[in-house]
């Protein structure tokens, strides 16, 4: 939960008796809003949800006592990206490769699909990847999806004041993960969330390891990836892996590769 966003675990019960979890994500002080304007930048929602790497929008709703409006979204049995990744590190397991490379492969397919649709996430991290199927034995079976990409396209229509922050819900800005032009003039664009997935690889690469962790104040971080300070090289990834990294990171935003290009 962030500062205007709660997330709860539900059970959604259905006409037909089945029942289901499911999440709800209560955007604080939204019962002003329009219903049929917030419904209208919903729905674009609700068509990229079908993509089988962005998460799933089920239904809106409001929440009774405050009015807020609510989005019933998918559950993702297995959590974030993040939190998977920092399990495999702690129980010293791992993935294979082929596993990392398809993770990586299934973020960039729906990254393609916000692009098709000028949406900009604005915060891509392994915390806003959500884990769906993880098959350690076979990297076929294996499926994440992007999360927060609505509140997103609520933002940039007006809604959700994030005063800059996060997408994700916190007013401190994910400078770990952002572009100089973002850092500097709070310009952000395709090419800023290929820098922010240049990161999620090293993310899944680095087991989740903090970007940039031996440095504890986000404000000396964004200095120093504004001078050009990059992220080394993870242990184990091979050159080829950090060489597409390197490309996502190019100072200049022309210079990095659209996602359809990385696709």
């Amino acid at each position: 939960s962030g500062s205007f966003k709660s997330v709860y675990r539900a059970t959604w019960n259905r006409s037909n008796g089945d029942t289901s979890s499911v999440a709800v994500l209560q955007i604080k002080g939204s019962g002003s809003y329009l219903r049929d304007a917030f419904q209208q930048e919903l729905n674009v929602t609700c068509e990229l949800g079908l993509h089988p790497n962005l998460l799933r929008l089920l239904a809106i709703t409001k929440e009774p006592a405050s009015g807020d409006y609510c989005l019933v979204t998918e559950f993702a049995c297995h959590g974030s990206l993040k939190s998977m990744l920092l399990k495999l590190w702690e129980s010293r397991n791992t993935i294979s490769a082929l596993h990392k490379i398809l993770i990586a492969r299934q973020i960039c397919d729906g990254m393609v699909q916000l692009a098709l649709h000028n949406v900009v996430h604005r915060d891509l991290a392994a915390r806003n990847v959500l884990v769906f199927c993880m098959d350690s034995m076979n990297h076929l079976d294996v499926q994440v999806k992007i999360a927060d990409y609505g509140l997103s396209i609520l933002s940039n229509c007006g809604y959700c004041n994030t005063n800059g922050g996060s997408m994700a819900g916190s007013t401190a800005r994910p400078i770990r993960w952002m572009a100089p032009e973002s850092i500097q003039r709070r310009l952000y664009s395709e090419q800023s969330d290929v820098w922010a997935f240049g990161v999620t690889m090293w993310e899944i690469w680095s087991y989740a390891m903090m970007p940039y962790g031996s440095v504890t104040d986000d404000c000396t971080v964004g200095s120093k990836i504004v001078d050009g300070e990059r992220l080394a090289n993870p242990d184990n990834c091979p050159a080829g892996i950090y060489a597409i990294m390197q490309k996502c990171w190019q100072d200049t935003r022309k210079d990095r590769p659209t996602f359809k290009e990385l696709q």
